[in-house]
């Protein structure tokens, strides 16, 4: 199993909104962290994100990398040790 595999059978997308200070609602709905959002735009589940203003997608992964400027193996590598995995 690759790293990869591994963080995203083991850490969800609300998870790590959550954990890097993204207000979730209960309906899995926050703001958009990635353009200036006033209302919720975004959606999040269990294994992606959606947002309906800008159109941004993703994994886990991809929201961590987006989140902090990263490419996805440092992204998949942060999120291991913030959550404290060990692949």
């Amino acid at each position: 199993m690759s790293i990869y595999e591994f963080v995203k059978a083991n850490v969800t997308v609300p998870q790590a909104a959550e954990h890097y200070g993204v207000e979730v609602q209960r309906n899995g709905m926050c703001r958009c962290p990635f353009h200036d959002d006033r209302h919720p735009s975004m959606k999040l589940n269990k294994d992606y994100f959606y947002c309906f203003g800008c159109g941004a997608h993703g994994d886990v992964i991809e929201f961590t990398a987006r989140l902090f400027g990263l490419g996805s193996y440092e992204a998949a590598k942060k999120l291991a040790h913030d959550f404290g995995l060990d692949p």
